[in-house]
Formats: structure tokens, sequence, C-alpha cells
């Protein structure tokens, strides 16, 4: 049987790969480059990256040719346990703090991937019926799942993102709230999210709030989960939106048996993701915080309510998102603003009577700029609340060049 592959990605060759090996012919079909497209298709796998209009889509659609995702084909030769997750922002930390519990505490094997950077097709063929799979899924990857199924899923929270591809914030937000359906066992929400508390009253639902009790809830000074009890100050990783990703982490191992004082015992060593909040270094006084991770207005927000005394640089590829809730933020926490790429000078004009603003032309040059701007005491936050790709391959390259820069400062 024919299998046709939309991308040459990762996930698109891991997905071959899988299917090769259980008996398909697979072909491959990319933008870049000229593909044979053979007529007599089974089932077309599509990578995340492809939207739902591309052309190649909407033939096979028209076909009545069913057309999923990696995950969604990755997952039929799977076994054992699926925790799912999601969210706007926070969803990678969640997925590892999940996964580093769960490697210290399951009996059986732990796997993580999805979105998190490791194709589900690369490992399913070794889980077993003990084994657990920490899946971090995307709006994208959400959009192509049939008949997956989480037995724990979380949806941490649903803000502007994605409007370039995605024509109205309702069907973005749709995408994240398929995984609802598609979860047999607890679902965790985040209380505090406009768009998730028409669904608290569901049967199998479990929520965590920073502003009112629920079944975890951070009371000021310790996140609170019925009779169990934890102050933020022990938490292994700062920032506000990281009480929150450790919220739903412990709600998650609850759901999955794990005893709540051995998963903060088996959390105490981990040690946050790169370009998550990450402390970069402190030159003469003044602290750098890498945070190339935030790529939307709620990351830029949770950041900016991390830290005070802020020399802030952000900007980068215009995704259509609207800024202009985060001026009373700017203006209480920011001393300085330094804006780069596409949306640099709009930003500028944006904030300019919030704070000090300034448009610089590279990163280079924001980053001595904000050097020389801040004093003793200061953080010089870089959150660019944008995506990379007006300047940079990806978020992780982004964040590689700003660490090398400040490693130069005198």
């Amino acid at each position: 049987m024919n299998v046709l592959i939309i991308g040459k990605g990762k996930s698109g060759l891991s997905a071959g790969k899988l299917l090769e090996k259980n008996g398909y012919s697979v072909f491959y079909y990319d933008d870049r480059e000229k593909s044979e497209i053979p007529e007599d298709v089974s089932f077309v796998v599509k990578s995340p990256g492809i939207p739902q209009s591309h052309p190649i889509v909407n033939y096979f659609r028209e076909k009545n040719v069913e057309v999923i995702g990696e995950v969604e084909i990755a997952s039929r030769y799977m076994k054992g346990k699926i925790v799912g997750i999601t969210g706007t922002n926070g969803k990678s930390t969640t997925t590892a703090l999940v996964h580093h519990a769960l490697k210290k505490l399951w009996k059986g094997k732990v796997f993580i991937g999805g979105n998190f950077g490791i194709p589900v097709s690369d490992f399913a063929p070794e889980t077993d019926e003990t084994s657990i799979s920490v899946i971090e899924l995307s709006s994208y990857q959400i959009e192509d799942l049939r008949n997956f199924k989480c037995d724990v899923s979380t949806i941490l929270n649903i803000t502007p993102d994605h409007l370039n591809r995605y024509e109205t914030f309702k069907e973005y937000a749709q995408a994240k709230l398929k995984l609802l359906k598609l979860t047999k066992q607890n679902v965790i929400l985040n209380a505090d999210d406009r768009l998730l508390k028409d669904f608290l009253k569901e049967a199998n639902v479990l929520a965590f709030s920073m502003e009112k009790p629920a079944d975890a809830f951070f009371d000021g000074e310790k996140i609170v989960v019925k009779d169990f009890s934890l102050p933020v100050s022990s938490l292994p990783v700062r920032g506000y939106h990281n009480i929150q990703n450790f919220m739903a982490t412990l709600l998650i191992l609850r759901s999955l048996g794990v005893n709540l004082h051995d998963a903060v015992n088996a959390l105490q060593d981990f040690k946050g993701l790169e370009h998550r909040l990450e402390f970069v270094k402190t030159v003469n006084g003044i602290t750098f915080i890498n945070d190339s991770k935030s790529t939307n207005v709620d990351s830029l927000e949770k950041a900016l309510l991390s830290f005070d005394k802020v020399i802030l640089i952000a900007g980068g590829k215009d995704k259509g998102i609207d800024f202009s809730p985060l001026k009373n933020l700017i203006r209480e926490r920011v001393k300085k603003a330094f804006f780069i790429g596409e949306t640099g000078k709009k930003l500028k004009k944006l904030f300019s009577d919030a704070t000090e603003t300034e448009f610089k032309m590279t990163l280079k040059e924001a980053v001595l700029s904000a050097y020389n701007a801040a004093e003793k005491g200061d953080v010089v936050l870089f959150s660019p609340g944008c995506s990379s790709f007006d300047m940079f391959k990806n978020f992780e390259e982004r964040g590689k060049i700003f660490k090398q820069i400040v490693e130069e400062l005198k």
C-alpha cells in the first residue's frame, strides 16, 4: 500500500521510517523540490507545519483520502499510557517536569516527544503495556488527530498566537480544545483562563488556579493540593508561570497514582529548560536572562511578572498579535526597552508612552545598548514575544546567539 508524506522534516521522515518497517511503500512530497505524487494512496501523513489549506492536502481530501498527522499515525503503533500536554505557553516545561518525575518513579519505560522535538514515531514501536509516553502537543498536531487518545491531559492556557496561520483566535482555540475529547481519564485545566472556565464542571476535569481554591491552587506562599502543600520558595524553577506549570504537573502525576511527596523529591534537581527564563550570567551586578522561547504576548507578560527593574529586549516576526494589553505592565516594571526585528518599530511606537524605547537593527546592538543602560541590580530580559523567523532559523538559534553576545561582555 502507498502512503504519501507531506513534508520532509524531522517528523515526516520519522513517520516514513515507521511505515516502511510496517510494510508500506512511502512517497514524500516537499514544496522545495519536485516530488512524485502517486495516485493510489491509502492515506496521507501531513507534517504539522503544513497548513490545512495546502493544495496537496485539499487534493487528497477531495478524493476522500484520509489525511492525518505524524502523532496520529505513531499512536496506532503505541502501547501503554499516554499523557498529552498542550497550551499556548508552558507546555515544554510542564512536559519536561512530568517526564523528569516519571523517569524516577514510574516502574515501566518512560518516553518523551511530540512538539518537544522528538517525533513520536521514533519511539512508538518501543512502547509496551507498562510504559508511559509524555507527549507535548501543538495546535498544529492536535488538528490532525483522529483516533489518538490520552489517558491524562492538560490544557495549560489558551491565549492569542499563530494568528498568521489561523484566520481567527477562535479557530486556534478550537484546535487546542479538541484535546478535551481525546482524553480517557482526567483533564487538567487552568481555572483562571477565560476560555477554559466553561469546561470546569465536566466530570473528569481537575483545575488549578492562581486566584481561587481549586484542586491545586496558590495561596500566596504555597501550592496547595488537598492535604499536601509546597512553598513556592522551594520550587526548582522560578517565575510566575512556573507556579502554574508546577500545579499542573502535580495534578497530572496524582492522576497517574504518583505520591506527591515522592514527586516533589524527584523534581528537586530539575534544572529548567534552555531558553525559558534561563539565567545566563551576572556582569557587574547586572543579571541577564534568556527567554528566547517567548513567542507571544502571554509568554512576554509572564516573563515581566517574574522580575522588577527590567531592561527589556523584545521583538521579532509579526504574527498579527496585539501587544497593547502589556502597556501597564511595561510602565510598572520596565526601565527601558530595546526592540528589534520586523515588529521593532511598531513596538517602539506602541510603548513610547509607557517607558523609554529604542529600535535596534541587530540583537547584538540591543544587548550592548541594554548593558550600557542598565545599573547594578537590574535585569536585562531577552523575551521577544514574537517568533524568530525574520532574523533567525528558530528560537533556539536566537537564544544561543543572545547567550554568546552576553558571554563576550566585559
